[in-house]
């Protein structure tokens, strides 16, 4: 009687239309029944109109040949808030309607996802669920086709070890991969996404110097990927005083906030503020150079490729250099170039900040047969500080092959910091989010700036308590938002 139940619901399913890209399932409810019924992955993708990274998602990565044909293996779901013209189909995602996906995305918010205070949740973002509901592993913010590709077979391969698809040479975990869990809020300062016309208008109250709460306005500025945003927050920076004072005001008198809102920028804004900081890579105060070259490494733009790879040669400052090498790791990972200089600059021994810089480097690249023979090496061969940063690398690769090699490693007890390097590296590849290694690598890379982007953020363990979806989905920096889940006229 139960299989018949099950097959019936199944096929009340509606079928697909063929969209170019990956067809979506219309029932949340009913896509699960169909996951357990057939020991199947659900991939849920969550989305939102007007936004840079949500619109690459759809026109791009979802259409990508190889993620198709990994998404034809699992069971897919999109939630979107958002109605795409008058037609049965909609003609954003194509296989569905939007009234579809618009119910998707209340249950995915209301069973899935980790709203904030308020109720916001990150868009994009990826979550696949094992055919028991529960997560298997889920990315917030946008994630190219490589790191899509690393998602999809990882998942499929937790359910099935003889998966048959293997991972292309570029695919690669995202930094911020969160393992049988998903992110926790959205990072405590999502707001419904500024447009044009209201980012015009916010820059036009704070030149006349009449905001209120000016700091605040200028961060919430700072989350829009608008021209004229970006080209205020140059003028800001290049004032001499960042965007508000003691008391709220600029200018002169007022406290130097520029190092602050280059820090924001950096774990916030969309990927094309790489303009902004890139004015402060080689000129300015040490703090403020300081401050920019960690943005550009969390805003990872491989657009900016050339102005850090053109810096790391000149740079003189060891402290900034070191830190040169990890954006350039951060914004070159598929480029041979940049990665023939990190792999140069991990095997010079003769200056130990400069080289364990560049072994974590190693670690954000694609993969590569020559960074894990490095890699290996440098822990059978090198000193302490070496091997650390070498194993810190591994665990950074998220690539759970490494599993069984650090096992195997011999553990003294008398060099703990080796010893905990190799602890921390084992918990991220069995799962652990990239958080439980933050302390370890600023140690080893002696950072004084916190990256908040790569290592920020709090999980939500599968089976922990489902919060209630009060609004639609919001993202920070790549960032997002709606409409009421109830179809009010907005927020």
């Amino acid at each position: 009687m139960r299989s018949l139940l099950v097959c019936t619901l199944l096929s009340l399913v509606p079928g697909t239309v063929s969209s170019g890209g990956i067809e979506w399932q219309a029932s949340y409810e009913l896509a699960l029944i169909q996951a357990k019924a057939e020991n199947k992955v659900v991939f849920v993708a969550v989305n939102m109109d007007g936004e840079r990274a949500n619109e690459r998602m759809v026109k791009d990565v979802y259409r990508d040949k190889v993620i198709t044909k990994l998404a034809a293996e699992t069971i897919n779901l999109v939630a979107s808030n958002n109605t795409h013209g008058s037609s049965k189909t909609c003609s954003r995602f194509g296989s569905i309607s939007c009234v579809e996906h618009r119910q998707v995305d209340v249950h995915v918010r209301g069973n899935v996802l980790a709203p904030d205070a308020d109720g916001f949740v990150i868009a994009p973002q990826h979550v696949f669920l094992a055919p028991d509901g529960k997560p298997i592993l889920s990315v917030p913010y946008g994630v190219t086709e490589a790191e899509l590709e690393w998602c999809f077979v990882t998942a499929l391969r937790s359910i099935d070890g003889d998966f048959p698809l293997k991972m292309s040479s570029k695919a690669r975990p995202p930094a911020r991969l969160v393992m049988d869990g998903v992110f926790e809020g959205a990072g405590g300062e999502s707001s419904q996404p500024l447009t044009r016309e209201e980012v015009l208008e916010l820059i036009k109250e704070l030149k006349k110097g009449r905001a209120e709460a000016k700091q605040e306005k200028i961060k919430v500025l700072a989350t829009a990927d608008e021209p004229e945003a970006r080209e205020y927050l140059t003028s800001i920076l290049r004032a001499g005083r960042g965007g508000g004072g003691r008391r709220g005001g600029g200018g002169r008198g007022g406290e130097d906030r520029r190092g602050e809102l280059l820090r924001w920028i950096g774990a916030h804004s969309p990927p094309s503020y790489w303009e902004v900081a890139v004015e402060f890579l080689g000129a300015g105060e040490e703090e403020l150079r300081a401050e920019a070259v960690v943005a550009m490494e969390q805003l990872g733009s491989p657009d900016s490729l050339r102005e850090v790879s053109g810096r790391v040669g000149k740079e003189k400052d060891p402290q900034i250099k070191k830190n040169l090498y990890r954006a350039l790791g951060a914004v070159g990972s598929d480029d041979s170039r940049a990665r023939a200089t990190l792999l140069k600059r991990a095997r010079d021994g003769r200056d130990e900040l400069l080289q364990a810089n560049a072994l974590l480097a190693l670690g954000v690249l694609a993969p590569d047969e020559d960074i894990e023979e490095l890699l290996r090496e440098t822990v059978a061969e090198e000193e302490e500080s070496a091997q650390v940063a070498a194993l810190l690398a591994i665990g950074l690769t998220r690539n759970a092959e490494w599993i069984e090699y650090l096992e195997a490693l011999p553990n003294d007890p008398t060099l703990r910091r080796r010893a905990k390097a190799i602890e921390v590296s084992l918990g991220v590849l069995k799962g652990a989010p990239l958080s439980t290694m933050e302390a370890t690598v600023m140690a080893a890379g002696t950072d004084q700036i916190p990256r908040e982007r790569i290592f920020g953020g709090t999980v939500r363990r599968s089976g922990a308590k489902q919060g209630k979806a009060k609004r639609p989905p919001v993202g920070e920096g790549e960032e997002a938002s709606g409409e009421e889940a109830e179809g009010d006229d907005g927020l």
